[in-house]
């Protein structure tokens, strides 16, 4: 049996550990960290992933890291995806920096 990689965002994180009534002191620092960065509510965060990967071919986990981070300006677009080895047409990089800011 293979198991496939799925890539969560935090907000995804958050809304998982909030549904639990108890938690381990693990399960606390994590839902503190979640709730700490949180850009996004859970369902949000997984429709901005599944847009930025289906109109501009993003990979999975450069859409999370995007969503998570939300990005204010191209410059800040710019340093996420050249971590990735991910460039963009300007046209393309100003739909993300406008989707991110409106």
């Amino acid at each position: 049996m293979s198991m496939k990689a799925k890539y969560t965002t935090i907000s995804e994180a958050f809304d998982i550990l909030s549904k639990e009534k108890e938690h381990n002191d693990f399960e606390k620092e994590n839902l503190s960290y979640t709730e700490a960065f949180l850009k996004y509510k859970g369902k949000d965060a997984r429709k901005a992933v599944d847009y930025l990967m289906s109109e501009f071919k993003l990979q999975e986990k450069v859409a999370v890291k995007l969503v998570d981070l939300k990005p204010g300006t191209k410059e800040e677009l710019t340093v996420i995806l050249s971590t990735y080895g991910v460039m963009l047409s300007e046209e393309d990089l100003n739909k993300v920096e406008d989707y991110f800011n409106d």
